[in-house]
């Protein structure tokens, strides 16, 4: 029986962490300044721990869905987790509006933050993330390799 490229998703994969927190303020992009803070450390392998904050403007996409939705708050983050690596991130927001509504998705750059965004990550040291074709879902997925196993050039 042939294996699954795709079965790397299976293995345990252990490393130390070392952790990062900043702010962001009135008006910047929550992913981008993410984003920006991951290449100006040079990360390879990252973890959204927790984020809160408020949210002016957010673009999400709900479950099964092709099309993004820009939608207007104010909104509170109630979490954001996901995985962040040098080439791309897959992240999901959390959020509630001024009645207490909640909503929530995969969540995409063009955020505006209303007041603060107070993000915790974590790197983990030992491990490299990538975005890898997966045959099973149709879509680029996160591998995780042992850091200093180098494909970038395959």
């Amino acid at each position: 029986m042939a294996q699954d490229p795709s079965q790397n998703h299976r293995e345990r994969a252990s490393s130390e962490a070392r952790f990062y927190a900043f702010r962001l303020t009135p008006g910047e992009d929550l992913v981008q300044g993410v984003r920006r803070f991951v290449a100006a450390h040079n990360l390879r392998a990252v973890a959204v721990l927790t984020c809160v904050g408020s949210l002016v403007r957010a673009t999400l996409r709900f479950a099964d869905a092709d099309k993004w939705v820009e939608m207007s708050g104010p909104f509170e983050i109630l979490s954001l987790a996901g995985t962040v690596d040098e080439h791309g991130e897959h992240l999901h927001i959390g959020l509630a509006d001024s009645k207490g509504r909640c909503i929530g998705g995969h969540f995409g750059s063009g955020s505006s933050i209303y007041t603060t965004a107070e993000v915790v990550l974590a790197e983990l040291t030992g491990l490299e993330f990538r975005r890898t074709p997966c045959p099973l879902s149709g879509y680029d997925e996160l591998t995780v390799e042992p850091r200093g196993i180098s494909r970038r050039g395959k």
